[in-house]
């Protein structure tokens, strides 16, 4: 008796756990979305992900030497995949500044200029953007693209002039 209690207490929590999560994403604005998503993978926490990345997800990446771009395209599936593979503080993305558009209809454009941090050590940057969706969940991230500048060895500044 005290096992199915304590099994019945566990999943209350848990469900009340996901409705608190939840409530609380539904509150962000788009911002605060896709910051919460950067913390996830800072954290690599893929069920964070899977909450805030739309159905219907999809990622670009431009990436490579100038004179050889090409174009990394990511479904949501392994953007949620990639994150199991990582480990907590593997990766860091930082923004050195955004810029938010929001319609009355339920749709935002984030756009932020970043630094992306492999294991403590500054890797690539570029310029995001960010579609989202607003609906009964709150905002979800429904697109991204971006440009990944490798830094070699250079800085910010240099590589990733505003």
């Amino acid at each position: 008796m005290a096992k199915a209690l304590f099994r019945h207490t566990a999943v209350i929590a848990t469900g009340f756990l996901c409705l608190s999560a939840s409530a609380v994403f539904a509150e962000m604005s788009p911002l605060e979305t896709v910051e919460r998503m950067y913390k996830a993978l800072f954290e690599a926490d893929p069920a964070t992900i899977d909450a805030l990345l739309h159905a219907d997800y999809q990622g670009l990446s431009l990436q490579g030497p100038l004179d050889r771009r090409t174009i990394y395209v990511e479904t949501r599936q392994k953007a949620i995949d990639e994150v199991k593979e990582i480990k907590p503080g593997d990766w860091d993305v930082r923004f050195l500044k955004t810029e938010t558009e929001i319609d009355g209809n339920g749709l935002a454009h984030v756009w932020a200029k970043y630094v992306f941090y492999f294991k403590g050590k500054p890797d690539h940057c570029g310029h995001e953007s960010y579609g989202l969706f607003h609906g009964a969940g709150g905002w979800k991230i429904i697109s991204f693209a971006d440009t990944d500048n490798a830094l070699g060895g250079k800085s910010v500044a240099e590589i990733c002039p505003d």
